[in-house]
């Protein structure tokens, strides 16, 4: 916007100060800006502004009250402004007030081009101002009134209005009180305070969630027992037989001392019968925690005495990988080897009947990246995560004639819905073969197989099947009517080519945070928008609120970023024995008449003005890759503890496959550590999926002006340093096999030309970008032959001993 005050002149101000940056001020518009368009104030608004005597406005306080306002809707803490007699520029920080703003107006230099806002005091102004907002001043009768003159193809008349409303609001608060910070003058009339907080949150839904988890499983295995709840392979296990197992597993587990307010660690593979002991901790009153088995020892044994597991329920061959509990402790291990396959056990009579949990207790503990350099342990409740499911079971009537494939880790929450969602409405789980459980063409047999009805995972899953589906021309998505994504951003193309293989699918995006029972917001797409940037993040679901404030915790205009806060009925109970970070992340919050408890996301979001939410990114160094949330810090405190490293940073790289992790590191004097060393060190601690793709050592890590960490720096010098050297003459692919697969690689891994014998996962190769490549490379070729075969030399004598033939060269 642009300020033109006639009197008096505003105060010339240094060179240093006229040469700093000046951007111009992008105000957030309705519709996108086009490269070259000449901006034209063409459209009017007009209202009274509160200053009801000749001297109560002057240009300088016009001119402080817009760079607030603008401030306020930007983010932008400098502001140029085209005033009549040149440009103006305003400094502003969350501490300065309007009456600083007035007296330090800056003269810029005209070579800085004319700003897109423009203000004019009292003066006459031309009717298509070149600008994309421009305040104009007229005094009528003793009274300011404040035209807004703005560019239609851009906003919208109901946005200027709103704008010049909250100039209004704005003058006015700071007229009470002068000496209050711009940072903390309302913006919002009561109205709009009224509509944001309270009737974008109106969704309060009769749903059955005063209940425990598994009392839906329980109320199915009675009403339908014949029913099949689980099929992997030629075997299939009804509702019944995994009930009556769950509660033998659970007499054994209350036996060991599970019972309300215990945690009992889980770990085993996706199977029938994860279910069931899913099913006989919950039965048992207790609360259980994923383990990844395969997660590194380190991080397992963090987890599990971080929790204070009372037992471990698990297989023999898991249980050899689990750590043993620490010195003086005991943890008793249940091995379920054969839950499901011996008869029914007879349930063993007790002394009296056993506690039991209740709504408010806790289901189950998952752990998400920590900053500290820990992984943090979230502790949800049955309330909330039933009313989760609940909420998508009634909105999308899913019943027993629905099938979902599970390929959710047990460790990533939206395997809750997998395994407890679809069984609460009645429907079958199908379970992939363990050998096959990473392999494309395997989910495509089994969806054209089982009929599979609803998809629920994270994008990247689905655009990998869809990848397949598209080269094969496979038709596996008959029966898909559902398609529900989660935990990470949507690709903004996938939903129109996902009907093109499902017609008839609805296509919903889903969005939250562990620490509020799985997702909080909803957006069904219908259509695509070809403006679109992202997916929109949707409303709030089902008993649950959000609430986009600003750093002094108040909420922000429609179109104005802010910190996203989640409330309502899935909140968590907090970070496990954690007093300290849950008290950072969750507040209880009072703003005109609303009360709530909040959970801080991290996120910047925005309201559009209907009320639907925009995910704009991260405020801190959180990153999501491939659906997983990933602290940098934490990956950055591994790092440092290797020996030989004194100073770490970890960026997530955008690349065409999804982000890619990428790790620098500066050695100690005398020290000089491999990159390859370094990457094992981190293995050794970290999932797979944590374990930068390539780790620089650098002499130094480059500082700012201000002497911090020049992230931005870091980040272009990863870009320019190539992935790979390019082979030399003996390390050449030979040979139709090495040559097609090396190709491969090249592309999905964006490299440059790929050697016989580079190693697939030393090239930054990844159980993703793994999946991309095997249906590319043959469509027979399974995620175990490449993990045992990793070379292009190596995996090419593998599929020409095996007979098969590559495709022909393109």
């Amino acid at each position: 916007m642009t300020t033109a005050p006639t009197a008096p002149a505003v105060p010339t101000t240094s060179a240093a100060s006229a040469d700093a940056h000046w951007p111009p001020v992008l105000v957030p518009a309705d519709r996108p800006r086009r490269a070259g368009a000449e901006p034209r104030a063409t459209h009017l608004v007009r209202a009274a502004l509160p200053f009801s005597t000749p001297g109560g406005l002057t240009a300088e306080l016009l001119a402080a009250c817009f760079a607030a306002l603008l401030h306020r809707l930007t983010g932008q803490d400098r502001i140029a402004l085209a005033v009549p007699d040149g440009i103006r520029g305003h400094h502003v920080t969350p501490g300065t007030t309007l009456a600083a703003l007035a007296d330090e107006a800056l003269a810029l230099p005209a070579d800085l081009g004319t700003p897109l806002v423009a203000l004019a005091h009292h003066a006459t102004v031309a009717s298509a101002p070149r600008a994309e907002l421009h305040l104009a001043t007229t005094l009528d009768d003793g009274t300011w009134y404040a035209e807004l003159r703005y560019d239609p193809r851009l906003f919208t008349a109901d946005t200027a209005t709103r704008t010049l409303s909250q100039l209004c609001t704005l003058a006015a608060d700071a007229a009470h009180d002068p000496a209050v910070p711009v940072s903390r003058l309302a913006l919002l009339g009561p109205e709009e305070t009224r509509r944001i907080l309270v009737d974008w949150n109106d969704t309060a839904t009769d749903l059955p969630h005063d209940a425990c988890l598994h009392w839906a499983f329980e109320a199915r295995a009675t009403a339908q027992p014949d029913a099949t709840a689980v099929a992997q392979g030629e075997r299939a296990w009804t509702y019944a037989r995994i009930d009556a197992a769950a509660s033998g597993l659970a007499q054994r587990l209350r036996a060991a001392g599970a019972g309300p307010g215990a945690r009992v660690g889980l770990c085993l593979e996706r199977s029938a019968e994860l279910l069931a002991a899913v099913l006989g901790i919950l039965k048992a009153g207790a609360a259980y925690v994923p383990l990844d088995p395969d997660y590194p020892e380190q991080r397992l044994a963090a987890m599990l005495d971080g929790t204070s597991c009372t037992a471990v329920v698990t297989d023999t061959v898991r249980a050899a990988v689990l750590p043993a509990p620490a010195h003086g402790l005991t943890r008793p291990t249940l091995l379920v080897d054969g839950l499901l396959d011996a008869p029914a056990p007879a349930p063993v009579p007790a002394p009296a009947p056993a506690a039991t949990a209740g709504p408010d207790d806790l289901c189950y503990v998952i752990h998400t990246s920590g900053s500290t350099g820990a992984p943090k342990p979230i502790a949800l409740r049955h309330r909330g995560v039933v009313n989760n499911l609940a909420d998508l079971n009634s909105r999308f009537q899913v019943g027993p004639k629905d099938r979902v494939l599970a390929l959710s880790s047990p460790s990533f929450d939206m395997s809750v819905y997998e395994f407890l969602g679809i069984t609460a409405a009645g429907g079958t789980v199908i379970v992939p073969e363990p050998d096959h459980a990473k392999d494309v063409a395997h989910w495509a047999h089994l969806c054209a197989r089982h009929g599979i009805t609803v998809w629920n995972s994270a994008p990247a899953l689905l655009e990998l099947l869809v990848e397949h589906l598209e080269h094969t021309g496979e038709d596996a998505l008959h029966a898909l009517r559902l398609v529900m994504l989660g935990g990470d951003w949507v690709p903004v193309s996938l939903p129109d080519r996902v009907r093109t293989l499902a017609p008839d699918a609805r296509f919903i995006v889903m969005g939250g945070a562990t620490e509020a029972s799985i997702h909080s917001t909803l957006y069904e797409v219908t259509t695509t928008d070809p403006a679109w940037t992202s997916i929109p993040y949707g409303r709030p679901m089902a008993n649950q609120r959000t609430y986009v404030l600003d750093d002094a915790l108040r909420p922000v205009p429609p179109g104005v970023a802010g910190e996203l806060h989640l409330a309502g009925t899935g909140l968590a109970a907090g970070y496990l024995d954690r007093p300290d970070l849950t008290a950072e992340r969750f507040l209880d919050w009072t703003y005109a008449g609303v009360h709530d408890r909040l959970y801080r996301t991290g996120d910047l979001a925005r309201h559009r003005p209907d009320g639907v939410l925009e995910l704009l990114g991260r405020k801190d160094f959180q990153v999501k890759v491939n659906g997983l949330r990933i602290e940098l810090g934490e990956i950055e405190a591994v790092l440092r503890s290797h020996p030989d490293v004194k100073e770490a940073v970890v960026l997530a790289r955008s690349e065409a496959g999804g982000p890619r992790l990428i790790g620098h590191a500066v050695p100690h004097p005398g020290t000089a550590p491999q990159a390859a060393e370094l990457r094992a060190h981190l293995a050794r601690s970290l999932p797979a999926f944590m374990v930068p793709a390539s780790v620089l050592v650098l002499d130094a890590l480059p500082l700012n002006a201000n002497g911090k960490l020049d992230r931005k720096a870091i980040a272009a010098l990863a870009a320019r340093t190539p992935a790979t050297a390019p082979p030399s003459a003996d390390d050449t692919p030979r040979g139709p096999w090495e040559e097609h697969i090396a190709a491969v690689w090249a592309d999905v891994l964006n490299t440059g030309p790929v050697g016989r014998d580079a190693d697939f996962f030393a090239l930054g190769g990844d159980s993703m970008s793994a999946l991309r490549c095997l249906a590319r490379i043959d469509t027979g070729l399974r995620w175990p032959e490449l993990a045992r075969h990793s070379t292009v030399r190596a995996l090419a004598a593998r599929l020409t001993a095996a007979g098969r033939t590559p495709p022909p060269a393109p």
